[in-house]
């Protein structure tokens, strides 16, 4: 009887280029005392999700973003010099304000739709989309 390795799936890749970030910060050396937040800035889906399955109508509704979030965000960061953490890709493809282990944080169905390319995902690329 011969021993073989023990079998490892292949890593999965990093949604991001190497040095790039999910999320974009403005007014860094604001002066405030807050730090706002802006977690659906974005409807941005990473090429390599391929849309996650939805149509381009979907991608651009409320389902995908908070359509109008990121421009009330930036204007208040500038009101009140504060920095502005704001996320670059959909809360579709991870929900930043949601812990990495639970399932809404990479929702299989978000409002009335199904997200295809959420669905029936393995531990591994679920780490990738917030690693």
């Amino acid at each position: 009887m011969s021993q073989s390795a023990p079998r490892s799936d292949p890593p999965v890749p990093s949604l991001i280029a190497a040095g790039d970030s999910v999320c974009e910060t403005i007014n860094a050396a604001g002066r405030s005392a807050m730090v706002l937040a802006c977690e659906h800035a974005s409807n941005h889906v990473p090429q390599s999700l391929d849309g996650l399955g939805l149509s381009r109508d979907v991608l651009e509704s409320h389902v995908a973003w908070d359509p109008g979030a990121r421009d009330l965000a930036v204007a208040l960061s500038e009101r009140f010099d504060a920095p502005l953490v704001a996320s670059k890709v959909s809360r579709l493809v991870y929900d930043c304000n949601r812990p990495p282990d639970v399932p809404s944080a990479v929702p299989e169905r978000s409002e009335i739709y199904d997200i295809p390319g959420n669905s029936g995902l393995g531990a591994a690329e679920i780490e990738a989309r917030h690693a």
